[in-house]
């Protein structure tokens, strides 16, 4: 099992009753210890990351001595981009349009992201979450600025030369928000739609993404990004356990009231249109598979991580399997 294996499994293998609470679905000392060997060698990776940090996109800042605080931020969780080794020349014009194309609406999905945890913020603080949890929310926030930077740095790579620099589109999150529902099942709606779906896919989709991506820039960049998700994604189902201990049997039924609605969400984004443009192997190369490869990707995150993450909790899962499965996945 890998590294990146092993903290992907972490993430989405929903932690049982006697898991550590510090790290979801680590159910024995030997993944323990490996993970803390993982974060040891994170740390000391990190010693290099700072002093090689480069700001993504710098004219989407503010000019005044706020930068040097947002730098510092960013630079806390930074990773090496090979920026210099692009392959991007060697494309045709029409592949960098596409790909151009595709990294402008990965960074309004950044971009919407930011809001979207300033929402679940708000959620998780009204239903007197863990400080732990908010921390971590509150983290994934910083995470999408970062990403987004990411995003229109590579908007910038695909672009013509002499393109104005690309800036992120106005979003603002439309979280479901029910007033009259407890505030612990209200925030734990928001995070299962948020962090144990959304990210929990983004986590696969990024990994199988990484596995055919070629060049050394695109690799780097969704690498960075795919490292954050499944912290994202761990935040979803560790408070999703937490809620059901305190929450008990209106927790569980909270839950399997917002599942259907969550899956649908996420299922909403992978059926989407996609900007015009072939993907040709080259593309592929630069980190971008075909919509018909990502419906795939996500009736099996259902069917092989979601639904038998659910039900090792004990949420019902109703018609989900049958909802995403084979005739779903090849629908297109």
């Amino acid at each position: 099992m890998s590294d990146d294996e092993l903290e992907l499994e972490a993430a989405v293998d929903p932690p049982g009753h006697n898991a550590s609470p510090g790290f979801a679905g680590v159910r024995s000392d030997r993944r323990a210890e490996k993970i803390d060997e993982i974060e040891m060698i994170d740390v000391i990776e990190k010693i290099d990351v700072i002093e090689s940090y480069e700001p993504s996109s710098p004219w989407w800042l503010s000019g005044t001595p706020l930068e040097a605080e947002h730098h510092r931020l960013m630079r806390r969780r930074s990773v090496p981009i090979p920026w210099e080794q692009t392959t991007a020349t060697a494309l045709t014009g029409a592949e960098r349009a596409r790909l151009a194309s595709t990294w402008t609406r990965r960074s309004e999905a950044e971009y919407l992201a930011i809001s979207t945890f300033s929402v679940l913020a708000i959620d998780l603080v009204a239903a007197m979450a863990p400080a732990d949890v908010i921390s971590l929310c509150l983290r994934a926030g910083i995470d999408e600025i970062r990403h987004a930077e990411l995003c229109l740095r590579m908007i910038e790579i695909y672009s013509p030369p002499g393109t104005v620099k690309p800036m992120p589109k106005p979003a603002m999150s439309s979280l479901p928000d029910d007033p009259t529902r407890p505030k612990l099942h209200q925030a734990l709606a928001n995070t299962m739609l948020v962090s144990c779906v959304s990210e929990t896919y983004a986590t696969t989709v990024l990994s199988a993404t990484r596995d055919l991506t070629t060049d050394p820039t695109a690799l780097a960049v969704l690498t960075s990004i795919y490292s954050d998700e499944v912290m994202h994604a761990r935040l979803g189902w560790s408070y999703l356990r937490y809620a059901i201990e305190i929450g008990g049997d209106g927790v569980i039924e909270a839950a399997a009231q917002m599942l259907p609605r969550a899956l649908r969400g996420v299922a909403n984004v992978v059926e989407r249109e996609r900007p015009e443009g072939a993907v040709t192997e080259a593309v592929r190369g630069h980190g971008l598979m075909t919509p018909q490869e990502e419906r795939v990707i996500y009736s099996s995150c259902v069917s092989e991580v979601l639904v038998p993450g659910f039900q090792a909790l004990g949420i019902p899962v109703g018609t989900a399997l049958e909802d995403y499965g084979d005739a779903w996945a090849h629908a297109a």
